[in-house]
């Protein structure tokens, strides 16, 4: 669907008491997967992807083994699930690790992305992104340098790098997604560039399309703003450990994982390295286009929601739509970033077994209605009309809403051109998050001669979030 942030380009007007919000993601109380296996055993991470793929969900996740310790590492375990939320750990026994049967696959990056290529032949139809450093444990076979990675599967078990060396040269988080409306995989990845005075951690972007990886261009930069957000909640600077990817029409959805710095800063490397992350999110219209955010940068998923989760929460490189709800599987830690490393950089004994004490990583989810992101609230009255590209065929109009109170949604059709009035849709009240609008007689008339026309939204007490036009039938 088209979600409805401020600028986006189909809205032709708006007028009334209307206003932009944005919804909110809440954890669920309980994880979905914990560490329980010598290969897991140590923390699981949804530094990974979950897809919905063969009538089954599907995970790649980043798992700590029972006796990690400080040091990097490099395994990736698979999971399945019938329903999302219960999951089974496969006896895959492709990589030899601990005693017995494991779920480990042959990915054996950092930061496993996942996607599935629908053009590529079917020895490529998987495709990966992941950091690799070559000297660490678990890491991928016959590469040479450190970087990030490209890799490519026939079933997304078994793996093989695209080059021995890195596509992008830098270091740590690295997301990716496929974007059906874009046909084109994306990928978002983290820089250290010095600004302000120290290191922050940014977001570049590249692409996969015709075959081929693009370069990685700066998309994502922390601003004063970011650190006055941070200030405002009892740190003192912040920049994106990463960010998630949600594809929705046209556009996409940056779920910027805000990480808020206490200080001191590390002296090492100069950057932020305590505090707790949280999620925010920012949109952008079209490839290439400025990233915007919402009017006082809200944060969509809080880190607080959960004790499990406190610490810190990270996301999959995608939410997974399941029924009418988007799940953003998230890993959380109760324990903040950087938690057992002192100021020096160095591994303090004493918090890394005080951390294993408190307890490790887990992975559960953040649930919101499917694109019920950004939106417009009318409170009581106002209206928002939309001019949206149209198919040359008879359509139908999907709409994504929430009334309030004795709220509604009137619906008015208008001729683009002329402006005079071409029919009504029954009114909507409730809440649904893919309405298809009723049209009546002399609307659907209209639509059958063809032409241009506007769709003009009349609220009382109500919101709405996105839209969708499809051919009808």
């Amino acid at each position: 669907m088209e979600v409805l942030f401020e600028t986006h380009p189909e809205i032709f007007w708006r007028s009334g008491s209307i206003h932009t919000v944005q919804h909110q993601a809440r954890i669920d109380p309980d994880p979905v997967l914990v560490g329980d296996t010598d290969a897991d055993g140590g923390g699981v991470s949804i530094y990974g992807s979950v897809i919905h793929d063969g009538g089954q969900y599907r995970m790649w996740y980043q798992a700590a083994p029972r006796d990690w310790g400080e040091a990097n590492m490099s395994f990736v375990c698979y999971a399945e699930s019938d329903d999302g939320r219960e999951w089974r750990k496969p006896d895959l026994n492709i990589v030899d690790y601990g005693k017995g049967p494991n779920n480990l696959c042959n990915l054996s990056v950092a930061v496993p992305s996942v996607f599935i290529d629908p053009d590529a032949p079917a020895s490529q139809r998987y495709r990966a992104t992941g950091c690799i450093q070559p000297d660490v444990e678990g890491a991928h076979a016959g590469v040479k340098e450190t970087g990030y990675y490209t890799l490519h599967s026939s079933d997304g078990l078994h793996w093989e790098a695209d080059t021995d060396r890195p596509v992008w040269d830098s270091l740590d988080v690295i997301t990716s997604a496929y974007h059906p409306g874009q046909r084109r995989g994306i990928v978002a990845m983290k820089f250290n560039p010095v600004l302000r005075g120290f290191h922050r951690r940014v977001i570049h972007m590249a692409e996969w399309k015709d075959g081929e990886w693009s370069g990685a261009t700066p998309a994502l930069i922390p601003d004063e703003y970011d650190d006055m957000c941070a200030v405002a909640r009892g740190f003192d600077s912040g920049d994106y450990y990463g960010t998630g990817l949600l594809p929705a029409g046209r556009g996409t959805v940056a779920m910027i994982w805000q990480f808020r710095h206490r200080l001191p800063r590390d002296g090492a490397v100069g950057c932020g390295m305590y505090g707790v992350v949280d999620i925010s999110l920012a949109y952008q219209r079209e490839p290439r286009a400025c990233w915007e955010h919402q009017e006082g940068r809200p944060d969509f998923v809080s880190a607080s929601d959960q004790p499990w989760s406190k610490g810190g929460i990270y996301s999959a490189s995608s939410p997974v739509e399941v029924g009418d709800e988007h799940w953003l599987y998230v890993s959380g830690t109760p324990v903040e970033h950087a938690y057992s490393i002192n100021n020096d950089g160095e591994s303090d004994p004493d918090l890394l077994a005080e951390r294993s004490t408190i307890g490790a990583s887990k992975i559960g989810v953040a649930r919101f209605p499917k694109f019920r992101l950004f939106g417009f609230r009318a409170h009581p009255t106002g209206s928002l009309c939309l001019n949206p590209r149209l198919p040359d065929v008879p359509w139908a109009f999907s709409l994504n809403y929430a009334c309030e109170l004795d709220g509604y949604v009137d619906i008015a059709l208008h001729h683009r051109e002329t402006g005079e009035a071409a029919g009504s849709a029954a009114r909507l009240t409730g809440d649904e998050a893919a309405a298809v609008l009723a049209w009546d007689e002399d609307a659907t008339k209209a639509i059958a001669n063809g032409g241009e026309f506007n769709v003009q939204l009349n609220m009382r007490h109500a919101t709405v979030y996105a839209f969708e036009v499809t051919p009808a039938g």
